[in-house]
């Protein structure tokens, strides 16, 4: 660890301190550190260096590469950037997020993890020394006669002999102007378009190479320009020998000013028309999706997730595109309203095949429905926005299957941050390529391409999902780009704009969710404007359906659903089957005739009222009764005595047919309280043949339930937590199952060293404290006492050790 980082820190008073956290989330995750040592050697990761920069602006990146290759060859940086470059404002944003830091005369330090995370900086490759010191002194020897040097000198003296002769630009220059023909081309190709190339001419490394005519590969390779990187055929230009060819006056330019985004005026009645209809379209589609899905599973694909051909099926029920109904499983899936059902295992000849057995609603999807329409669409757009994919997105020209497993890479939800971040408010985007343009200058080490893809991809879900109008942020659109925090809010290279919610960092956000009236309780409010447009009314015709003239309300949309057939264009079928089902439900017909008259435009028409009275009429008129099993015999009097037993009053026994008695219960139980009450029975099969037991395989317990995930401290309080604790030293390590066998008396022996084991070997434990539940976390012994990270409330605690009477699983 860097201990001048550690002086660093220090320095700091509590609100920059909380600023460095805030930009540095995952410094946080997934127990926030109790020092600042701990800061500091999360900040120094590599890992964590690398999301850093992938939210810093790319002027920023590309001046902490120029900062490294300064570092490196020991130019100054003045002589690497342009004359009118300002560095002094993209340092002090550097020096924000600690990848960049001044020392007391100036000097610049950096994050011990750059190198690692820029090994190419500016496109450069490694240094010439330590290229060099992998060579062996034969082959230098080699190069640095090639280059005028005469005698045998040590490996030390070739290294630094062969050094100032490449890296000088007037002697590299003479040098490449006697090269063969073509050979300026290939050394541009190193220096313009990356460090590393293959060149197929050179047989791998250890193999001969017989003497040929001098190309320019070779020519490149006797006179030091280039050497190999590997054992195949991979050659790197050392970053020295790059500098030198690209000249003196070469200087980096850094693109300080943003990739503009040209707004439009917009009426906001516009606006809110479109977002009006696509939110209230949203809720629609949802609730019959889900209908559809708790009407029939839907099918699922052997590697998980719903096919396309299934996504098709949807699309024409729902009566719209393949893309929206991508969007509305994974929307309904994150939200917690859809999840797959449990898989089952058969038993093949050979193998144990896996079985998926569909997807379905869960109990969230009843909860959900008992929501205001505002709540609804609060939750759908909440679970939207933490998505870690883009579900319209397209890779490779084919779209991605819904419910499947995300990949790797950047977050959509980062670049979703970052878009919303730039849309401007109270105006229209005039191209949707310059928000692309103007997120890939903001996240540098996306790729640009894959930038493009899920900007778009965003842009058309916020239509779709009611947040973008007209080409402009709707009410709930404004309202969630008012929950950003001020980091991702972007005007520029300036000091953020005033709006965002500055003090809060990522794990404060979180807590003001959509439970905690945060952001999801703004896009409720906003929301309800938009929702108040709903048609309450349907018009009924004489053909039985009914046809409601634009967005149904979601009150009027369960009416309808409940006795008729949707179909496309706003319009409800009714029919006998439809009517059936909802007699079928429990609803009775003049129920049925009072809600529809309620939503009616106008009187029933009385081709309906005849239809319903006409299936009412009917229905019932065969009944089905459920069976648990049937006893059966060859002696109508043993079965007349069964029915009458008073200790076979649980079977609820009813005669069928003088030799056949119906038991309400199932055959097992069935059996045991014939045999309980002094009878023989032996149990059939369906067909009636003989059932032979047998014993039930022996099986290990079922496996404990998942850890929960540690929850995440707020940046402000993790700043003040950090300035509390900054002079206690770290206390001294002891053994866990020692501490527990001496202190923890309220547990078992074995609860001590179990519970002992857990928070050693995997970091993490469920005990009940003083009567508590807790999930607890990163221990630390402080006498009798444990000091632990407490996953329910977000904070550090100190526990009696022998306050804890229980481990749970």
């Amino acid at each position: 660890m860097d201990e001048t980082l550690l002086e660093w820190l220090a320095g700091l008073d509590q609100d920059r301190l909380a600023g460095l956290l805030d930009l540095r989330p995952d410094v946080l995750r997934p127990v926030p550190p109790r020092r600042l040592v701990e800061v500091a050697e999360r900040l120094d990761a590599p890992e964590s260096v690398h999301l850093a920069l992938s939210r810093t602006p790319l002027p920023c990146l590309v001046l902490a590469e120029t900062i490294l290759v300064s570092a490196r060859s020991g130019r100054p940086l003045a002589g690497l950037v342009g004359p009118g470059a300002d560095c002094s404002a993209l340092i002090d944003r550097l020096e924000r997020a600690a990848l960049v830091r001044r020392g007391e005369g100036g000097e610049l330090r950096l994050a011990a993890g750059l190198p690692a995370v820029l090994p190419t900086p500016l496109g450069l490759g490694p240094d010439l020394a330590g290229v060099l010191a992998q060579v062996t002194v034969s082959e230098l020897t080699d190069v640095f006669r090639r280059l005028g040097g005469t005698g045998t000198p040590r490996k030390a003296v070739l290294v630094e002999s062969i050094a100032a002769a490449l890296g000088d630009p007037d002697k590299l220059a003479r040098l490449v102007a006697r090269a063969p023909e073509g050979t300026r081309e290939l050394l541009d190709d190193f220096v313009w378009r990356g460090p590393a190339r293959v060149l197929d001419e050179f047989p791998p490394r250890g193999h001969h190479q017989p003497r040929r005519p001098a190309t320019p590969a070779r020519w490149a390779r006797d006179h030091g320009l280039v050497w190999s990187a590997d054992w195949e055929r991979t050659y790197v230009m050392p970053m020295e020998v790059a500098l030198a060819l690209r000249g003196a006056g070469h200087l980096v330019d850094l693109p300080v000013e943003r990739p503009p985004v040209r707004t439009a005026p917009v009426a906001a009645g516009h606006v809110a028309h479109e977002a009006s209809v696509a939110a209230l379209r949203l809720l629609d589609r949802a609730a019959a999706l889900l209908q559809a899905a708790a009407a029939e599973p839907l099918p699922e694909l052997k590697g998980g997730g719903v096919g396309v051909k299934e996504v098709r099926r949807l699309a024409d029920r729902l009566s719209c595109a393949d893309d929206e109904v991508r969007l509305l499983l994974d929307l309904t899936h994150a939200a917690g309203l859809l999840a797959a059902n449990a898989v089952t295992q058969v038993r093949t000849r050979r193998t144990t095949e896996t079985r998926r057995t569909g997807v379905s609603p869960t109990r969230g999807y009843d909860g959900w429905l008992e929501l205001s329409p505002a709540g609804r669409y609060a939750a759908l757009v909440e679970a939207w926005w933490r998505l870690p994919i883009s579900p319209t997105r397209r890779y490779d020209g084919k779209p991605r299957n819904p419910l499947a497993p995300a990949g790797s890479g950047t977050p959509s939800s980062v670049i979703r941050e970052v878009v919303y971040g730039l849309l401007p408010a109270g105006a229209a985007v005039v191209d949707a390529e310059e928000v692309a343009a103007a997120a890939s200058w903001h996240l540098p080490l996306v790729q640009r391409a894959s930038c493009r893809e899920v900007v778009l991809a965003v842009l058309a879900e916020s239509r779709l999902l009611g947040l973008v109008g007209a080409d402009a942020l709707s009410p709930p659109g404004l309202a969630l780009q008012a929950a950003l925090p001020a980091s991702v809010v972007h005007e520029g290279l300036g000091e953020p704009r005033p709006g965002g919610k500055g003090e809060a960092g990522p794990g404060d956000r979180r807590e003001a969710g959509a439970g905690g009236g945060g952001r999801g309780g703004g896009v409720a409010e906003a929301a309800e404007g938009l929702l108040a447009v709903a048609r309450q009314q349907a018009l009924f015709g004489t053909d039985l359906t009914a046809v409601v003239t634009g967005p149904p309300a979601a009150a009027l949309a369960e009416v309808l659903d409940r006795a008729a057939d949707r179909e496309p264009g706003g319009t409800w079928r009714f029919g006998p089957s439809s009517v059936r089902r909802a007699l079928d439900a429990g609803h009775t017909a003049a129920d049925l005739v009072t809600a529809l008259a309620e939503v009616a435009a106008g009187p029933l028409p009385q081709p309906l009222t005849y239809l319903i009275q006409d299936v009412d009429r009917r229905h019932g008129e065969i009944g089905v009764l459920p069976v648990g099993c049937c006893v059966v015999g060859d002696d109508p009097v043993l079965l007349a005595e069964l029915a009458a037993h008073r200790r076979l009053a649980k079977l609820r026994p009813r005669l069928l047919a003088p030799t056949v008695l119906a038991s309400a219960l199932d055959p097992a139980q069935t059996l045991a309280l014939l045999r309980e009450a002094g009878y023989a029975p032996v149990e059939h099969t369906a067909d009636g043949s003989l059932a032979v037991a047998a014993a039930p395989p022996r099986r290990a317990p079922a496996r404990p339930a998942a850890r929960r995930e540690p929850a995440v401290l707020g940046a402000a309080r993790a700043a003040a937590w950090l300035a509390r604790t900054a002079g206690e030293p770290a206390p001294v390590f002891h053994g866990l199952r020692e501490v527990f066998t001496r202190y923890a008396t309220g547990l078992p022996p074995k609860a001590r060293e179990r519970v002992a084991m857990e928070l050693q070997y995997h970091g993490t434990a469920r005990i009940v404290y003083d009567g508590e539940d807790v999930t607890v976390s990163a221990p630390e012994v402080r006498g009798a006492d444990l000091d632990v990270w407490c996953h329910e409330s977000a904070e550090f605690r100190r526990l009696d050790l022998a306050k804890i009477t229980k481990v749970l699983t």
